[in-house]
Order: C-alpha cells, then sequence, then structure tokens
C-alpha cells in the first residue's frame, strides 16, 4: 500500500462528529470545529472523565454504544483511543436527527397565545406537584396555529417525568438565529427548556413521538428537555 500523502488533520478538522484529544493531565491538545462548539454545553473535566472511564485497558481504541446529551447536542456512541502514556483521544458520534414532516395540513390547529396555553396546563400540573415551579418567559411571543389538544399533552408527559424533582425551571424563548421551513414557508422558532434535578426518562420514545407528529423538534438529558416549536402563523 501506498504511504499517504495527505495531511488527515484536515478531515478530523471538518467531521461533523467531535473529536477532542487531551494530554495525561486532561488538558485539551487539539479539539475540531465540531468540538469546539460542543464546548459551550459541557466542561473539559467532564468529557475527559468520560473518556478515562471508556478507555481501552490496553493501547488502542475502543468503541461503546452510550446515550449522552450535553444541551442540545446528543449522541449515540463515542470512540476512545490511545497509543501512548501521553495523550488520549474521544470521538463522539452525532445521534442521527429524527427527519420531520415539514409538508403538512393544519386540521385541528387553531391560532394560540402559546402563553396561556401552557399557563393553564402548569396550573393543573400545580395542583398535583409540592415542588419550587419557576417560570421565565417573553410575553411578547407572537401568536402561533397549534394544536392545542396534543401540546397540552405533549407537557403533561414532560411534567410527569419531573413531578419527584423538588425544583422545575422553565425558560421560554424566541430561538435567535434559526428558522424551520414548513410549507416553503420560515417561522421562527419558539424554545421551550423544561430543567430539574432529575427525571423518569422511561417515557422519552412516547415523547419523541407526540413532538415528531406536531411538527416539534424535541432534544433530551439527564436533567433536561427542550421544546423547538415553530411559530406558524
Amino acid at each position: 500500500m501506498n504511504s499517504a500523502l495527505t495531511d488527515f488533520k484536515f478531515f478530523i478538522e471538518y467531521d461533523a462528529n467531535p473529536f477532542i484529544l487531551f494530554n495525561s493531565k486532561g488538558k485539551i491538545v487539539y479539539l475540531n470545529y465540531s468540538a469546539e462548539m460542543l464546548m459551550g454545553s459541557c466542561s473539559t473535566k467532564e468529557l475527559f472523565d468520560i473518556t478515562l472511564s471508556y478507555a481501552p485497558k490496553n493501547f488502542g481504541y475502543k468503541k461503546t454504544l452510550i446515550d449522552l446529551s450535553f444541551g442540545y447536542f446528543e449522541f449515540y456512541a463515542i470512540n476512545v483511543s490511545y497509543f501512548n502514556e501521553e495523550e488520549i483521544a474521544i470521538h463522539l458520534y452525532n445521534r442521527p436527527m429524527v427527519k420531520l414532516n415539514r409538508e403538512i395540513h393544519l386540521e385541528g390547529y387553531s391560532l394560540t397565545d402559546i402563553n396561556l396555553l401552557f399557563e393553564a396546563n402548569i396550573e393543573l400540573f400545580k395542583m398535583q406537584y409540592s415542588g419550587k415551579l419557576k417560570l421565565i418567559t417573553d410575553y411578547e411571543l407572537p401568536k402561533l396555529y397549534i394544536h392545542q389538544n396534543n401540546f397540552s399533552l405533549l407537557i403533561r408527559k414532560i411534567f410527569e417525568q419531573m413531578k419527584q424533582s423538588s425544583k422545575i425551571e422553565i425558560k421560554i424563548k424566541i430561538k435567535i438565529g434559526e428558522v424551520i421551513v414548513i410549507n416553503k414557508n420560515r417561522y421562527p422558532i419558539i424554545l421551550f427548556n423544561f430543567i430539574c434535578k432529575n427525571r423518569d426518562r422511561t417515557k422519552d420514545k412516547e415523547i419523541l413521538n407526540i413532538a415528531t407528529e406536531n411538527q416539534i423538534n424535541v432534544h433530551f438529558n439527564s436533567n433536561m428537555v427542550s421544546l423547538e416549536i415553530p411559530a406558524i402563523k
């Protein structure tokens, strides 16, 4: 086999999957562009600890299927490799995106004040929740077309996951700089972040199915659920 003349670092730099090289003390020696984006959602120590936890026992590499989430970043597998005692690398593999049907009909949808609908769901939840609930929202959000019953069902399912948590924080805002294209029209995104100390993840798949059927992107990690709702108007 002929020796390659290509600098393989070029290909790693623009890989969509994050790649990080650490030294033996946990300091980052190199990271590609995707990893730079990831570092805004997790700490160096957190990633280094994961790297060591899943490292092979001897020189070489070890691939592991694993459910990892950092903010909006979701991964289904990692590859940890090292060939000397001074450096160790981790490659994280992005979870495939769920493809939503962007050609939709709006039967059952109605023009809705999303804050009012959401607050009604909060009041119902408070009747069975004894912890602390904090809501931070933009009350200037535009009205949008949404299937109210399905949206309320989705919210109830998320709250059910968090009812054992002593504290829940919810943040609602327009997602700056991004849009969703539906029926060839561009719409802004309303972002819902549900944050708690712990949640029951057994219903994640059910929540994903409800969200997907209603043109809503959903992201999960151990203590947060995020919804990206198209502001159809």
